[in-house]
């Protein structure tokens, strides 16, 4: 038993001595300056660390063709990042091109052309290859590229997955890195000046691409960049782990109020996309009902011919009489405006959340929360979108009013009368001010002598404070209250 164990190792340790690390050499994804380089982790199952990181399976093989959608944002964090930055080194590998950019950080941009084509962004936690000057396109990199500095990221909207890095020097001469990651098309484009004259060099054959005319958005999930440079490297799972080589998502993570901005559009743009097709089903629906409507002027249903009657018993089964299907061929046609009108609203609000992208960052808003029926008997006053005033009818309703309130929330009761009292529901956020106050305090007064059989004073004083400052009295009667750090507003009910 132990001789057949022994010789189980053995043969597999032979096994695992015969890989051939040496493609992988040529491509540079395995290097001799570190032991650990291209080694059998014996820690995991077909583990293998690549620049000093150990993946499962071949790198670029897991990861799918970046969207519009990602390829756009993935270009509008590079263009924050590098902007300003210098170009200090660079790698060209077999079927990749790693630019090394120094900021706060140093991290390099990498370009793989590989299928599909990609770009993302790493740590600088391995050596970079170095460059062989034969290769044409190192040799332009190094006499035009290094240590110029980064001007500007242009993403060409037109040409669909397409984008320009900009570089210059002291003389504001152009240094254009184009890059292609159309599947088919994947290429990067070097030109610059030199003594008056562009010189450009391809690192594919150049093919023509024609100009994409319609951009569909795709809605299929969102993903950052790092979920894309995981995919590449065969990490399906790796944004369940904590990693130190993530460092890099610190500095160039997209905000998170972005990220749900493009989730609510590719919401929006899926719900555009469900309707449409619900009102050309409906048209179809409508001319087949009317069809069949004034077939049955003339003959039964059994008369129909099996085509018209599988399509009734498919898709109204229980309306097989004429007026019925006249009925319902009219409740669908009258659907089609208002279909038009959730189209042409879903339409605005894209709009305005793509225009939000570029806006500054939105407040941090706290939800309003509004007293729901059936918990207590209150009157409500709407200030604007950012304030509402409840106010009790009883002494019950005063104290779960109180009871369900914020700290940051506002109390107002009537001074020298006595009274119910009212409470605000606010965003914390947006600022309360004096003209609002007024508004509230007038309103709340009125209320008060609403039903009263006297007449109320010309002339009122309401006061109010935090929510936070009011504590209820234990074993005191119902809904009596202590409360400190109040102000004085001065009304006229006239």
């Amino acid at each position: 038993m132990i001789i057949s164990s022994i010789n189980t190792c053995l043969s597999f340790i032979l096994r695992v001595s015969e890989i051939d690390f040496e493609p992988l050499k040529k491509k540079g994804l395995v290097k001799n300056q570190n032991r650990n380089q291209g080694k059998f982790d014996s820690s995991s199952k077909s583990c293998i660390i690549l620049n000093g990181r150990k993946h499962k399976g071949l790198v670029g093989e897991l990861v799918k063709s970046m969207n519009f959608l990602e390829f756009q944002g993935g270009v509008d964090r590079l263009r924050k990042l590098i902007v300003g930055t210098q170009l200090q080194d660079f790698s060209v590998l077999d079927k990749d091109l790693l630019l090394l950019f120094y900021a706060s950080k140093s991290f390099i941009l990498r370009l793989s052309l590989r299928t599909p084509p990609v770009f993302f962004l790493e740590t600088l936690d391995f050596k970079l290859e170095k460059n062989s000057l034969k290769v044409p396109l190192a040799l332009f990199l190094s006499k035009h590229f290094l240590r110029k500095t980064v001007a500007d990221v242009k993403y060409l909207y037109e040409w669909g997955r397409k984008f320009e890095i900009h570089l210059s020097d002291e003389k504001n001469s152009p240094f254009i890195i184009e890059v292609t990651l159309v599947p088919g098309f994947q290429n990067v484009a070097l030109s610059a000046k030199d003594d008056g004259k562009t010189k450009q060099i391809h690192w594919n054959r150049p093919r023509e691409l024609s100009e994409f005319s319609e951009q569909k958005t795709d809605v299929s999930d969102f993903r950052s960049l790092d979920v894309i440079r995981d995919e590449w490297y065969g990490e399906k799972n790796s944004s369940t782990k904590k990693s130190s080589q993530n460092a890099v998502a610190n500095v160039d993570a997209e905000p998170d109020w972005k990220l749900e901005v493009r989730k609510k559009i590719r919401k929006k743009t899926e719900a555009i996309d469900k309707i449409k097709q619900q009102n050309s089903d409906n048209e179809i629906s409508v001319t087949r009902l009317y069809e069949i409507g004034e077939l049955l002027k003339y003959q039964t249903a059994k008369q129909l011919d099996s085509v018209q009657q599988e399509w009734l018993r498919l898709h109204h089964p229980k309306n097989i009489d004429r007026e019925h299907i006249f009925k319902k061929a009219k409740t669908l046609a009258a659907k089609k405006e208002g279909m038009a009108d959730r189209i042409e609203m879903l339409l605005k609000e894209i709009d305005s959340l793509t225009e939000s992208l570029d806006g500054p960052v939105p407040q941090a808003k706290h939800k309003i929360y509004a007293i729901t029926k059936g918990d207590v008997d209150t009157r409500k006053f709407e200030v604007n979108q950012n304030v509402s005033l409840y106010m009790g009818k009883n002494a019950r309703d005063n104290v779960e009013l109180l009871k369900s309130s914020q700290p940051w929330e506002f109390w107002f009761h009537l001074k020298d009368y006595p009274s119910a009292y009212a409470i605000t529901r606010r965003n914390k956020s947006v600022p309360v001010g004096h003209a609002e106050l007024i508004k509230m305090a007038l309103w709340f007064a009125k209320e008060c002598f609403k039903n009263q059989k006297e007449k109320s004073p010309q002339h009122i004083e309401v006061i109010y404070t935090e929510c936070r400052f009011v504590k209820l009295l234990k074993g005191d009667r119902l809904g009596r209250v202590t409360h400190t750090n109040t102000k004085t507003l001065r009304v006229s009910t006239s």
